[in-house]
């Protein structure tokens, strides 16, 4: 469940043609793992080991290889011709080869057991529901999800910063490039019992602004604008579902079917707003998605694909614990008072040295501390961006952020367990536990077939012949009993639910037991 995200940094003689996700294999040692992320420039890999008690050897070769699975058990319906296939390896191909100069253990390991630690930092993502999560490399959905916007208000991130806090000082929670809010939580300890059992956890979170409130409450998290909705350029690639009155949204992003859509909303407000910059302090967000109430007010079609999506149960709670010295900015802040040219007023420069690189919330040009004085008063080696003004943060660039030094835990959502005006407790459950208690969705008999009688699982094309999909065997020509005698016609053509009425048919590629059990459906 808990896993470090990397555990070594492999310093190599040409990181060239490595590729991030791709596996590593050491030629001398037989040491075996997966590469979390290159740097070219630096010829450095940040590789995940399958097993902690291998090590890679200094000098010895190494290479990438990209493995080729097929099969339909992942991603591909199964059709009335092809039936359910297994994952296999199909091929194997070495796309980069190497040797290592040096090895470094991960940083992260070295700040967990510091004497003197940094502020532990707690990233929080809620997804719902759980098939819109992982995302694409771009940050879209992924999966059953693929295709449409996020769901309404998600995914949610928040963060919870562990150290001293300083009453007149701000913070600022950006990892990867990733903005979280900094909330108030608390989160109960993870223990794992003698037996291996993770125990459950509850997770408070504050419910500042009734944030949470309004999301526990909205029985129309998850859906999609069937009529009105366009697609739009998000993260830099297509993505479904879009209200195209949002402001990076122009025709040219947009399919035949949007552009008709994008007509029908012009024409329902009627006030030129489609570019409006008035249309995202509205919505929120530009290339925002639909809501059920815009879906409504401009008597669009909208589709629930949750029933009912108050609780946020069954969504998924990804937790990355970090430090505060790998985020992207160091957390503390101040803002600015007053400034003119490179010198900045800012209300306390407590968390400010000089020699530290900073920049404004406003963009990424960057400049160095040259002098401090008067605890308020910053002298730069240059000016920040020109829009910079009045009010915003000074961040401070973290000469040693690390995105890949952190360790990641997943939960599902159990149950709200309560609500109020200041908090909201949730009961979180591993990936495992949850699915023991939503499935098996089927019983495992040995002679009993639950499938529907030529349904979309049996497939059975007979009587009167048909090839039984997936073989090249024939059904059988007769209609069949349920004693699995002859009958004497069509009508009299009822699946007995049991191995030999497939047997029969010549169809128990599709048989819906588990002849390999020792469980049958106990006598009455």
């Amino acid at each position: 469940m808990t896993a470090r995200n990397y555990d070594i940094i492999l310093t190599v003689a040409d990181a060239t043609d490595f590729v991030s996700g791709n596996a590593i294999v050491g030629v001398t040692s037989a040491t075996v793992g997966f590469i979390a992320n290159v740097n070219i420039t630096a010829k450095q890999l940040k590789v995940k080991l399958n097993n902690v008690k291998q090590e890679f050897h200094d000098s010895e070769t190494i290479t990438s290889n990209s493995v080729v699975i097929s099969g339909t058990a992942n991603g591909v319906l199964n059709t009335l011709t092809v039936p359910f296939q297994s994952n296999v390896r199909a091929s194997e191909t070495t796309t980069a080869t190497t040797t290592i100069a040096s090895q470094a253990p991960s940083p992260f390991i070295a700040e967990k057991n510091a004497f003197t630690q940094n502020p532990i930092v707690r990233l929080y993502e809620i997804y719902y529901p759980g098939e819109w999560f992982p995302t694409t490399p771009e940050g879209n959905p992924t999966g059953d999800g693929e295709g449409l916007s996020w769901p309404t208000n998600f995914p949610l991130k928040f963060a919870d910063v562990a150290g001293d806090l300083v009453s007149d000082l701000q913070y600022n929670v950006t990892y990867n490039g990733e903005s979280y809010i900094p909330f108030p939580v608390n989160l109960t300890s993870i223990s794992q019992a003698t037996d291996g059992q993770i125990n459950e956890l509850t997770l408070t979170v504050f419910n500042v602004d009734n944030i949470i409130s309004t999301l526990v409450e909205d029985p129309y998290i998850v859906g999609n604008n069937t009529s009105n909705a366009c697609v739009a350029n998000v993260n830099g690639v297509p993505c479904h579902g879009i209200d195209p009155r949002t402001i990076n949204f122009t025709p040219a992003q947009v399919g035949n079917v949007g552009e008709i859509a994008f007509d029908t909303l012009t024409r329902a407000r009627g006030n030129g707003l489609a570019y409006s910059a008035d249309v995202v302090s509205l919505y929120g967000k530009s290339n925002a998605s639909f809501t059920k109430e815009q879906t409504e007010s401009v008597k669009g079609t909208w589709r629930s694909l949750k029933n009912d999506s108050r609780d946020l149960v069954g969504g998924v709670v990804n937790i990355k614990t970090t430090f505060s010295n790998f985020l992207d900015v160091w957390p503390e802040h101040s803002s600015i008072k007053y400034f003119t040219a490179n010198v900045i007023e800012v209300y306390n420069a407590m968390p400010y040295r000089v020699g530290d690189s900073v920049r404004s919330s406003r963009g990424s040009t960057s400049a160095t501390i040259q002098s401090i004085q008067e605890n308020r008063f910053l002298f730069l080696t240059n000016e920040l961006e020109s829009n910079t003004t009045v009010g915003d943060d000074i961040f401070i660039i973290n000469a040693d952020a690390d995105t890949e030094s952190y360790i990641e835990d997943n939960f599902k959502v159990d149950q709200l367990e309560s609500l109020d005006t200041t908090t909201a407790d949730f009961n979180l459950v591993t990936w495992l536990q949850y699915f023991k208690q939503v499935t098996p969705r089927r019983k495992y008999y040995k002679n009993t077939c639950q499938w529907q009688y030529k349904g979309e699982e049996c497939q059975y094309p007979g009587p009167a012949g048909g090839t039984i999909p997936g073989t090249t065997l024939t059904a059988n020509t007769n209609p069949i009993a349920a004693d699995n005698t002859t009958a004497s016609g069509p009508e009299g053509d009822i699946c007995g639910k049991n191995i030999l009425a497939c047997t029969i048919r010549n169809n128990s590629i599709h048989f819906g037991g588990f002849p390999a059990t020792g469980r049958t459906i106990p006598k009455q």
